[in-house]
């Protein structure tokens, strides 16, 4: 009896909220928002534009462009694992990632330099909105 009390006392104090799911319950719903993003706005005149990069054209600034870039992605090699081994204590003695010397051993050794010409046209193109 006394819980019921209680009960009642705590919820006296209580006001429900009412609130209509199809109007307001939109401005909570982030997950699947209902309003058009900015970018499926029709009118994209107010969209600010990218940042433009200079477009490179010697060979060298081209190959310390993509030794230098921070940007990979994922790629598996597989390779006899006492090779893998070797590789990995020069890569270490050197102060280098297993990622970093490869990356150099194709950019040097591996790709002709009108590849690597065409592959960072290709990328700039991309990145600038331009294919």
């Amino acid at each position: 009896m006394l819980q019921k009390w209680r009960n009642k006392m705590a919820n006296k104090n209580r006001k429900p909220i009412n609130i209509n799911s199809n109007e307001e319950g939109q401005k909570f719903d982030r997950l699947f928002p209902t309003e058009p993003t900015f970018d499926q706005m029709p009118d994209k005149k107010d969209k600010p534009e990218k940042p433009t990069e200079v477009r490179l054209q010697q060979f060298d600034k081209i190959r310390d462009f993509y030794k230098d870039s921070k940007a990979q992605k994922q790629y598996s090699v597989y390779l006899p694992e006492e090779i893998q081994k070797m590789i990995k204590r020069h890569a270490i003695l050197e102060d280098k990632t297993l990622s970093q010397v490869a990356k150099e051993l194709f950019l040097d050794h591996y790709l002709t330099d009108a590849e690597i010409k065409a592959a960072y046209n290709e990328g700039y193109d991309k990145r600038n909105g331009l294919k």
